[in-house]
C-alpha cells in the first residue's frame, strides 16, 4: 500500500511538471521550427509548439528518477528493462523531433523505429512468455525477439496515426496508462505501477494545455514516445502468468487506434494508394463527418477506450465486476452522444442509417451523396457539422416556440470557425461563422 502512495505522489510530481514545462517549452519549440503550420488537416490558422511530448518525456523521466531508490527492493532485471526503456525513449524523442522538423520520410521513419526497438529488445526488454486469460504459460522461445520489436513498432505508429485532435492520442495514453496502473498494483509489481503512475501524470499535465485550448501539440516525438512507453510498461508487466494480463489490458485499451490502423490499410488498399499515404478519412474525421463536434469526438473515443480497457481488467484483474460496471457507464454515456447526433442527423441530412454505419465502421469511404475520392479538410467537415447544428436548432426552436439557449461548446465552436477562415483555405466558412454566431447570441439573449 505503501508503495502505491508513493507511485501517486510520482504521478503527481510528473503532472506538475509536465504543466509548468510545457508553456516555456512551447515558446522555445516555435523558435526553434518544432511547429504545426496550418493546413487542411488542422483547425488552427496559426502555428502550434509541437513540444508536448518532449515535455511529458522529460517529465516522465525526472520523476522516475526521482522515485529510483524507491524501486530498491524490486528484482534487478525489472529495474534494468525500466533504465533500458528510458534509454530506448531517449532514442524515440530524438527521432520524432527530427520528423517534427524536417518530415522524414514514412520508410525513413519505420525503419529507424524498428532498430531503436530491435535495440531495446536485445538490451533486455522482450516478451519470453506469454499467458492468455485462460491456459497455461507458453514459451515464446526465439520468436519473442521479432513480436517484440512488432509490438514496440505498432504501438507506436498506431498512436501516431490517431493524433488528429487535440486530446485525443494524449486520452488514450492516459487511459491505457491507468489501466496498467491498476494492473501492477493488483499484481505487486512495482516498476510497472511506477512507470503507469509516472506517464499518466505526465500524460495529464499535457492535457490541461492540449485539451482545453490546443495551445501545445504532442507532435510526432510525443505520440511515438507515448507508444513506445506504453508498450514497454506492457512488456515489463508481462513478468509472470498472472501479470502476462499487462499485454491483453495495453492490447484492449488500444483498441481505437489498431481499429484506425487496420481501417487505414484496408481503405488505402481499396483506393489504390500506398499504405503510408496520409488521408482525412481517420475514425475521428468520420465522427466529425458523423456530425460529432471534435471535442465530442475525443470524448466518444475516450469512452470507447475506457469500455474495452474496462471490459479486459473484469475478465482477467481482482474485483473485475467494478471495472465491467464502470465500462457500461462508459458505454452508456457514448451510446447517448452517437444516439442523439443520429436523431439530429435523421432531421438534417437523408442519409441512410445503413450508410453511416457502414461509413463509421470503415467499410466505406464515403457516405451519403459524396464523392468516393473527395477528402475535405477537417475546417471543411467542422464547417459542416456547425451548419447541421444551427439547422438543427433552428427546427427545434420553431416547432416548439421556445427560445433556446446558446451553450459553451457552441459559442466555442463558432469560435473554430472564425478562426479557421482566416487561413482562406475554407469556402463558405465567414458566411457560417457569422450565421451560427449570430444564432447563439440571438438565443442567449432571450429570456428563459
Amino acid at each position: 500500500m505503501a508503495s502505491i502512495l508513493y507511485a501517486l505522489v510520482t504521478a503527481g510530481m510528473a503532472g506538475g511538471l509536465a504543466w509548468l514545462l510545457i508553456p516555456p517549452a512551447s515558446k522555445l519549440g516555435l523558435k526553434l521550427g518544432l511547429a504545426d503550420l496550418p493546413s487542411s488537416r488542422r483547425v488552427r490558422a496559426r502555428p502550434v509548439a509541437t513540444t508536448g511530448g518532449v515535455t511529458i518525456f522529460v517529465a516522465f523521466a525526472v520523476a522516475m528518477v526521482a522515485s529510483g531508490h524507491l524501486l530498491a527492493g524490486a528484482s534487478p532485471e525489472l529495474v534494468h528493462k525500466v533504465q533500458v526503456l528510458l534509454l530506448g525513449g531517449s532514442a524515440i524523442v530524438i527521432l520524432g523531433m527530427v520528423d517534427d522538423r524536417i518530415n522524414l520520410r514514412p520508410r525513413t521513419k519505420l525503419i529507424a523505429q524498428t532498430i531503436i526497438a530491435a535495440a531495446v529488445v536485445a538490451g533486455g526488454v522482450g516478451i519470453t512468455h506469454i499467458r492468455f486469460v485462460v491456459g497455461p504459460t507458453q514459451d515464446l522461445g526465439w520468436i519473442g525477439f521479432p513480436l517484440t520489436v512488432f509490438w514496440f513498432v505498432a504501438f507506436m505508429n498506431a498512436l501516431n496515426l490517431i493524433d488528429g485532435l487535440d486530446g485525443l492520442a494524449g486520452g488514450i495514453a492516459a487511459v491505457t496508462a491507468l489501466g496498467l496502473f491498476i494492473v501492477g498494483a493488483v499484481n505487486g509489481n512495482a516498476p510497472l505501477f511506477f512507470m503507469a503512475a509516472g506517464l499518466l501524470g505526465a500524460t495529464s499535465g499535457f492535457l490541461v494545455h492540449n485539451f482545453g485550448s490546443g495551445n501545445v501539440y504532442l507532435g510526432d516525438a510525443g505520440s511515438m514516445t507515448l507508444g513506445f512507453l506504453l508498450a514497454g510498461g506492457a512488456v515489463v508487466g508481462a513478468r509472470s502468468d498472472a501479470a502476462s494480463t499487462a499485454l491483453l489490458v495495453a492490447v484492449a485499451c488500444m483498441g481505437v487506434p489498431i481499429f484506425d490502423v487496420v481501417t487505414s490499410i484496408l481503405r488505402r488498399r481499396r483506393s489504390g494508394r500506398g499504405v503510408m499515404t496520409p488521408d482525412r478519412s481517420h475514425v475521428h474525421h468520420r465522427l466529425i463527418r458523423f456530425g460529432l463536434s471534435p471535442r465530442r469526438t475525443v470524448i466518444v473515443l475516450w469512452g470507447v477506450t475506457i469500455f474495452f480497457g474496462g471490459q479486459m481488467l473484469g475478465l482477467s484483474a481482482v474485483h473485475g465486476v467494478v471495472y465491467v460496471i464502470l465500462s457500461y457507464v462508459a458505454a452508456i454515456v457514448v451510446g447517448n452522444m452517437v444516439l442523439t447526433q443520429r436523431r439530429k442527423n435523421m432531421r438534417t441530412t437523408e442519409r441512410d442509417i445503413r450508410d453511416e454505419v457502414l461509413y463509421l465502421m470503415g467499410a466505406r469511404d464515403h457516405v451519403g451523396e459524396e464523392e468516393p475520392n473527395e477528402q475535405p479538410g477537417l475546417r471543411t467537415m467542422i464547417v459542416e457539422q456547425i451548419r447541421r447544428e444551427a439547422r438543427y436548432r433552428r427546427m427545434v426552436r420553431a416547432e416548439n416556440g421556445v427560445p433556446l439557449r446558446g451553450t459553451g461548446a457552441a459559442r466555442r465552436e463558432a469560435l473554430v470557425a472564425r478562426e479557421a477562415r482566416g487561413s482562406g483555405r475554407c469556402a463558405g466558412v465567414r458566411d457560417s461563422a457569422e450565421e451560427f454566431a449570430l444564432d447563439t447570441e440571438s438565443e442567449s439573449s432571450r429570456p428563459n
